[in-house]
């Protein structure tokens, strides 16, 4: 049983990842793009074949230690550990709790799947499954006269700087292409790759918002996250929603608490929401004088406002094009210009329980469909 359930996840995982690259090759301008990038990642891209293979047993080899009497550390321990300590021997108690904190607050939520001919048995599906692990980085590719995600290429690690400057100049060499490397903080691989280094909180948050993504492959909303900029920026919104929602209910009688912010930590939030108003109206402006055919004007304000949140604390590397399409596909950060991110709100205000939401929201396979359900953008 064990094997069949662990077939199927995987199944799904590499369906929803092939979607994801689908959408990175071959929405690509034409094939003299595509061999650029892939000489630009050469030697550093990502394998899921190699990622599933090291990682999956992890899951069913730790759920079988423990029918067979196994204890795990102590949640307060194995958090306290890996949060407080760095404990690298405590990472894979930690995994464990942080999985089962995610699933028992699913659950509360209702956000589980009866199981086929036992309806009376329900179960949080896809199992919640993390790997703490170091971060991985994204190649994301624009064109230079309109921001539209074109793909997205997976690294294995982030670059050194000198690297990334190369795979970028590479990729934009013929003048038409913008592109941008970062690194990310999660990803919904099968098990979810989570950053190490943050905070108890944040982790779960991240935790829950890929267990989203997993939960939404097995529905028509995930199995559509790469057929447009649109389906994905309602795919990483919901999970934004839900997974906030999620976190939230998996707080309550936590048994370890992040220690107070830092004061730098207070000065970065407060950074944040003085210049989030500045990246949500750049995005408007850059389209504004795109549509215009202003590619030159549009690069020079970015390069401007990129000066000015420098001046403000907020260092970006670089602000282009591919920056700005990556950074899109979150409407529900106050620096998102779409109109999906509070339509999306919207509708899950107007809904009596998460529940709900997910019910409705997860049988929309297009924007079109999209734009019928959801309540008019104000």
């Amino acid at each position: 049983m064990i094997a069949v359930i662990g077939a199927v996840i995987i199944a799904a995982a590499v369906y929803q990842f092939a979607i994801v690259v689908r959408d990175a090759t071959q929405s690509l301008a034409n094939q003299h793009l595509t061999d650029t990038i892939n000489e630009a990642t050469d030697g550093q891209r990502f394998s899921l074949l190699d990622y599933e293979l090291s990682h999956l047993p992890n899951r069913w080899l730790g759920a079988a230690a423990r029918l067979l009497g196994a204890e795990p550390m102590n949640e307060h321990e194995a958090l306290a550990r890996w949060f407080g300590d760095a404990d690298p021997a405590a990472r894979k108690a930690a995994e464990w709790h942080l999985e089962r904190r995610i699933a028992d607050a699913a659950s509360e939520l209702e956000l589980h799947t009866p199981l086929p001919l036992f309806g009376g048995v329900r179960l949080v599906w896809p199992p919640v499954d993390v790997d703490l692990s170091p971060p991985l980085a994204v190649l994301t590719v624009s064109r230079r006269d309109e921001v539209r995600l074109l793909g997205t290429v997976l690294l294995d690690a982030v670059p050194e700087t000198d690297r990334i400057t190369a795979m970028e100049s590479l990729v934009e060499a013929d003048g038409e292409h913008s592109a941008w490397v970062q690194s990310v903080g999660g990803v919904a691989l099968y098990p979810a790759q989570i950053i190490e280094g943050r905070g108890f909180e944040s982790t779960l948050d991240i935790v829950a918002h890929e267990w989203v993504h997993h939960y939404l492959v097995f529905h028509r909303l995930g199995l559509a996250y790469g057929a447009n900029e649109d389906m994905r920026t309602i795919n990483e919104t919901v999970a934004d929603i839900a997974g906030d929602e999620i976190t939230a209910a998996a707080m309550i009688d936590a048994a370890y608490d992040d220690p107070p912010p830092s004061d730098a930590a207070l000065r970065w939030q407060d950074i944040r929401s003085e210049t989030d108003p500045i990246l949500r109206e750049l995005r408007i402006d850059v389209d504004a004088l795109l549509e215009g055919g202003l590619v030159d004007e549009a690069e020079a304000l970015m390069s401007e406002v990129r000066l000015e949140l420098i001046a403000r604390g907020r260092p970006y590397r670089r602000i282009n094009q591919a920056f700005l399409a990556f950074r899109g596909g979150y409407a529900a950060n106050a620096s998102s210009a779409s109109e999906w991110g509070g339509r999306l709100f919207a509708l899950r205000a107007q809904s009596p329980s998460l529940a709900q939401f997910m019910i409705d929201i997860r049988g929309i396979g297009s924007a079109r469909e999209a734009d019928a359900l959801l309540p008019a953008a104000r």
